[in-house]
């Protein structure tokens, strides 16, 4: 399936090449002065709406965000060495991150971890029990689980290998899952489910495009901001912002704003923690689930 044009792929390499210039040449101390903020993180965040709310939030204080897709790992890196003031993270920090590093994680929202299949496959439904099996390998024919005679095409992509709080819900550790392929990005997933109709993936809610992937119900619930206020969907990420030490100042408000005017910017399937009764509006130093 072709549905990006060349015109699409220039304007991507042109635009992976603008970041990673901005990147290099950003001052290793955070931000470019003290109405600057720069966020870096991982991309469900970045095109789930945090631009917008970014864009909101200098209208009405004057201080420009930054915002900067790219993964977990960079968000982490980058205000580790000082070269980002915020990340963005959709699993859990390491304790020794935490610990150690002094990381320091402000929650601010769920989102759901959606398995995904072809559009030409007829599967609606799976239970959380067959979703498992499917990934590592027990069942290998759609027909096991109601669908066509054909082999299950499984692909993954595991991220944050050392993390909590993503596809670890699925199946506890790399070695359980038995892929076909394993890739690095969302968009790779995307693309890899419109190549066969026996494909099966999984990816943030915020990536998905009916286009290309079929959303798959589990336990006969569908993924949405429903089933995660009131639980019965079963694997969420959390999505955080991310400090080195305390958050502070600018960057302090611009969380603030976030969590809270800012999501009315923000998409509609994300769950933030004020929307749940007994969440925590943050986490610093330690895990939630």
């Amino acid at each position: 399936m072709n549905f990006i044009s060349k015109t699409n792929w220039r304007e991507l390499i042109l635009f992976i090449i603008s970041v990673t210039l901005l990147i290099s040449f950003v001052t290793p101390y955070p931000a470019y002065s003290e109405n600057v903020i720069i966020w870096n993180g991982e991309r469900a965040t970045y095109y789930g709406g945090l631009v917008s709310a970014a864009e909101e939030f200098t209208k009405r204080t004057g201080i420009k965000v930054i915002t900067i897709p790219g993964g977990c790992s960079s968000g982490v890196k980058g205000v580790l060495t000082g070269k980002i003031d915020v990340g963005g993270l959709c699993c859990f920090p390491k304790d020794d991150e935490i610990n150690k590093l002094g990381i320091r994680a402000y929650q601010y929202a769920w989102e759901a971890l959606v398995i995904v299949i072809n559009t030409a496959n007829p599967i609606t439904n799976l239970s959380s029990q067959q979703v498992k099996d499917i990934f590592s390998g027990k069942v290998t024919n759609w027909k096991e689980v109601g669908g066509k005679d054909n082999p299950i095409k499984v692909i993954t992509r595991l991220h944050c290998k050392d993390r909590e709080g993503h596809w670890r819900q699925i199946l506890p550790d790399t070695s359980f899952f038995k892929s076909s392929k394993d890739v690095k990005e969302d968009q790779d997933v995307l693309l890899e489910m419109g190549k066969s109709p026996d494909t099966i993936g999984f990816i943030s809610m915020n990536m998905i495009n009916p286009k290309f992937v079929k959303v798959v119900s589990v336990n006969g619930v569908k993924p949405s901001k429903s089933s995660l206020i009131d639980r019965t969907y079963p694997w969420k990420m959390p999505i955080s912002f991310i400090t080195r030490g305390e958050a502070k100042g600018n960057v302090r408000q611009f969380i603030d704003f976030v969590s809270h005017e800012g999501k009315a910017y923000m998409n509609k399937d994300m769950v933030f923690m004020d929307e749940i009764k007994g969440e925590s509006k943050k986490i610093p130093g330690k895990k939630k689930q």
